[in-house]
């Protein structure tokens, strides 16, 4: 008897709906006005539903259950079977509608959820809409596929709720996010579309090219392609470099790791360029250097670094440390240049103790020369000797320090002035040329 129900049922709509061959079911356009009304409970009088619904499919059979203690109407759709939530269309193999105006469905097989307005698709095998709370929830391995802008982003869980109204989901279980620039993988994430960001928590890694990242939450802003890493973030980082081999005159490759970490990590893509900053207590190690600041920028992968707030850099290789308030370095031109009360400290190249300082107004380091330039009230130190001048070389090769512009030094109480002081802070010894001249104690020069 159900089935000839549906089978009349069915036959009605389609002599209604000639231009359309699949059922069209429409949800009546009043519903629930009255605040006292109950769940499933028919009633005669007029109600306007905020949310129209239409819902169709090929088949159609109808029957009637006991839902919370009241008799309620059931269609199962088949073949082709949807319901329309406003803009928002809701598919499956099999879709079985609770109530004519579809207050809840059951969707099993091939389920496909389609937001035409902001770009996204959900698929899984099984789900179920409710319309009072305007949401959708897949389960079994569900996908979310969003294309905006030119640009993909898919992510795959466990389970979904969708928000259908305020265009928000929220993923459960170990959540991967994909784009065509990187991976994220995390326990549990928020995606707002109409703020075009993706939250992630439980300490969420993402990897990239050469990149790995890792931090307690993770924010990714799809559009941007932008990045913000929160609590204790960071980066582990390979890349290729050329080095120089001046006795060869060969380039070589180099692998090189560098670590990258921080309090808060943003990396902000603008246009073709990139930006990756680190706030608080801002580290980046590389095997041969150190750097240390309260924020670290860097630009062009690395080539371009700029560090404000209690900047400290430290060469390895070389034997010295930089300090001062900020410090920005060009890697493709091998300059560095460092202001705010800047600081040279020498070092033994064997253990990194330190043999002496230089500061100045500022100070300039050419890589390629490896020569260091401090200009303005140049003051040295060593272990036994004061120096002072207006403008000093530092040839890092040779440890040999040429102090120019009226310079002095002060040894064992004795202060003299030359026209060119040489000093070489590592070795603690000094030289000097051109007019040496004694100054008597109190005498100005």
């Amino acid at each position: 008897m159900k089935s000839i129900v549906g089978i009349l049922i069915c036959f009605f709509f389609m002599g209604n709906l000639v231009a359309s061959p699949i059922p069209i079911l429409y949800g009546t356009e009043d519903f629930f006005k009255k605040e006292d009304s109950l769940p499933f409970q028919e009633t005669k009088k007029e109600k306007k539903d905020k949310i129209p619904i239409i819902w169709g499919g090929s088949s159609l059979t109808q029957e009637e259950r006991l839902v919370n203690g009241f008799p309620v109407k059931v269609f199962i759709l088949g073949g082709g079977a949807y319901i329309m939530h406003k803009t928002i269309k809701l598919s499956a193999r099999e879709i079985e509608i609770i109530g004519e105006e579809a207050l809840l469905g059951n969707l099993k097989g091939q389920v496909i959820v389609e937001d035409f307005q902001n770009g996204v698709t959900l698929t899984a095998t099984r789900g179920i809409y409710d319309k009072m709370a305007g949401t959708v929830s897949l389960e079994n391995q569900p996908v979310l596929t969003q294309k905006k802008d030119g640009k993909i982003v898919k992510i795959k869980c466990q389970s979904i709720v969708r928000n259908l109204e305020e265009a928000k989901t929220t993923l459960t279980g170990k959540v991967v996010v994909t784009s065509d620039e990187f991976q994220v993988f995390g326990e549990d994430a928020l995606f707002t579309e109409k703020e075009d960001r993706i939250d992630l928590k439980g300490e969420p890694f993402l990897f990239s090219e050469n990149r790995f990242l890792i931090g307690q939450t993770l924010s990714y802003f799809v559009k941007q392609g932008s990045i913000q890493l929160d609590g204790d973030a960071t980066i582990y980082q390979v890349s290729y470099e050329n080095k120089k081999d001046k006795e060869r005159d060969s380039v070589t490759k180099e692998r090189v790791l560098t670590l990258f970490s921080g309090k808060t990590l943003t990396h902000l893509n603008q246009g073709k360029e990139t930006v990756t900053s680190m706030k608080g207590d801002a580290y980046m190690f590389r095997n041969n250097a150190e750097f240390k600041a309260d924020l670290l920028e860097s630009r062009k992968n690395n080539k371009e670094i700029k560090a404000t707030g209690n900047v400290s850099y430290l060469d390895k290789e070389n034997g010295y440390r930089m300090e001062g308030g900020v410090l920005f370095y060009d890697k493709e031109k091998g300059y560095s240049y460092l202001s705010e009360s800047p600081k040279i400290v020498f070092l033994n190249k064997k253990d990194l103790v330190e043999r002496g300082q230089l500061t100045s107004v500022f100070i300039e380091r050419f890589d390629e020369r490896n020569e260091t330039v401090a200009r303005g009230d140049v003051q040295v130190e060593t272990q036994t000797a004061k120096a002072t001048g207006e403008f000093a070389t530092y040839f890092e090769k040779k440890d040999e320090l040429v102090l120019e512009g009226n310079p002095t030094l002060v040894r064992d109480q004795t202060k003299v002035s030359a026209g060119k002081i040489i000093l070489f802070p590592k070795s603690d010894k000094a030289l000097l040329t051109d007019g040496l001249k004694v100054i008597p104690n109190g005498e100005k020069k």
